[in-house]
């Protein structure tokens, strides 16, 4: 597209947001929240998709708690909150600072006061939760405190600066991080406050932590800034109540210790998280696929932030990450591929390696395998069941037939990583051109590396 194209596109999409917000000026709040609460349940029907994701991640969060027709329920109540905050969040943003507060309860912030007298200053930690856009829009929920948060700019510049106009309104000073940190760290030392979002994916930047005895890849900018500049970290974040009543609430706060790792806070702060979306399930933002696989390199052990466990919990109660290895057809190649599968059981301390192949004795005495499964003597049809009842994350192909690629995608393996050819290549998301011949170590050994083990 070009410059003049993608300019009228931007200014259409600015003049379809305007006239959107101008249409929200007439209807009360209640109207809106369940105007919103309507599309959240046609969407919760509409989008299948985002549907199994949610329950994927709240399953994940909830397994031992809810049984599965709670989870559909917690799916759905999510769909209508999510609506009815959306649609009252555009809303907020057409009336003054003042008239919200008529909307709002508050919790905790005597909390705010006592650090705010003691001049420390503050970054607020806040999730994707109930109408997260609200905390923009009041005032400084501490007396005297400048606040400010960290942002990332919209692709529409004419969007972006009227939301960020929008939010200029109650005083408070917006970031954009592409500018860097030193600002924000000035305004911090000075005594301000500065809001962070934590809850989201940080990709191969993040320190691995257990979130909901998974691990997720997280961010450490938070305590790394509180470090920094002496700042308390307070949770803050906003559950929904009913119609056209939300709560903001402040939580204890999480102190940063010259004697403690970075690491071990950013690993104490999901603790917080898990807290802060406990409050209240249904308004945490369950579309984020929180705990994605790295499309590459999932074996963490070559990071450089590498993962942290915070002091109570330990490696063997991690949820696993299950890998599923498609095992050569041959009985010499699964000898060769042994070497390779301890270094991927050896890539993440949560690895849970089931092998789905034949030679079960070549296996047995393979102490990092925790599962074998014999692969049928038929030939298995297109439309044949499942093979095994667990869920993997993974799929590692070092049998890189077509059968191989399709015993994967029949088990539901959202991620397959091997080698390509003609006929399996549009089943493996992760694709690997061949260099070597099966009958070396090295054959196996470059998907190890591929997906990021350290060699020896």
């Amino acid at each position: 597209m070009g410059k003049r194209q993608k300019k009228l596109s931007h200014g259409l999409a600015y003049l379809g947001y305007r006239l959107a917000e101008m249409t929200l000026t007439i209807p009360p709040m209640w109207f809106c929240y369940r105007t919103g609460q309507l599309i959240g349940l046609i969407c919760y029907y509409l989008l299948k998709r985002y549907r199994t994701l949610a329950e994927h991640n709240v399953s994940i969060a909830f397994a031992n708690e809810k049984s599965v027709p709670e989870i559909k329920q917690l799916v759905r109540e999510h769909f209508i909150t999510v609506g009815a905050n959306f649609v009252c969040s555009a809303k907020f943003a057409t009336i003054s600072p003042k008239k919200i507060n008529n909307y709002i309860e508050y919790e905790g912030l005597e909390l705010l006061q006592e650090n705010a007298e003691k001049r420390i200053p503050i970054i607020y930690i806040a999730c994707h939760m109930g109408a997260w856009e609200l905390l923009a829009q009041i005032g400084s929920p501490a007396t005297n405190v400048k606040q400010s948060t960290l942002y990332q700019a919209l692709s529409n510049p004419y969007i972006d600066a009227h939301v960020l106009r929008k939010r200029k309104r109650t005083g408070i000073k917006a970031f954009d991080r592409k500018d860097g940190f030193n600002a924000p760290m000035a305004h911090l030392r000075a005594g301000g406050s500065l809001g962070i979002l934590v809850d989201q994916n940080a990709g191969y930047r993040g320190i691995w932590c257990p979130l909901f005895g998974k691990l997720a890849s997280t961010s450490n900018l938070a305590p790394l800034m509180a470090a920094r500049s002496g700042a308390t970290m307070f949770p803050y974040f906003v559950i929904t109540l009913g119609p056209s009543k939300w709560k903001v609430i402040v939580s204890e706060p999480l102190e940063v210790s010259p004697d403690e790792a970075i690491e071990t806070t950013t690993a104490k702060m999901n603790l917080l998280v898990e807290k802060m979306v406990a409050r209240s399930p249904k308004d945490w933002f369950w579309l984020h696929n929180r705990w994605k696989t790295p499309k590459t390199r999932f074996l963490i052990e070559k990071y450089r932030r590498g993962f942290c466990l915070p002091p109570n919990i330990k490696i063997e109660e991690l949820q696993p990450f299950n890998i599923l290895i498609i095992a050569p057809r041959s009985e010499d190649h699964c000898k060769l591929s042994v070497q390779t599968i301890r270094l991927i059981a050896g890539g993440r301390p949560d690895a849970k390696i089931t092998v789905l192949g034949n030679y079960s004795k070549v296996w047995k005495n393979v102490t990092e395998i925790k599962k074998i499964i014999e692969r049928p003597e038929h030939v298995i049809g297109p439309h044949s069941g499942s093979i095994s009842d667990q869920n993997f994350d993974v799929a590692i192909l070092f049998d890189n037939s077509l059968q191989a690629a399709k015993e994967a995608k029949r088990e539901g393996v959202p991620h397959i990583v091997g080698y390509i050819n003609n006929e399996n290549a549009r089943f493996i998301d992760h694709k690997i051109t061949q260099e070597n011949s099966p009958d070396e170590h090295a054959y196996y050994n470059k998907i190890a590396e591929c997906i990021g083990s350290r060699m020896p």
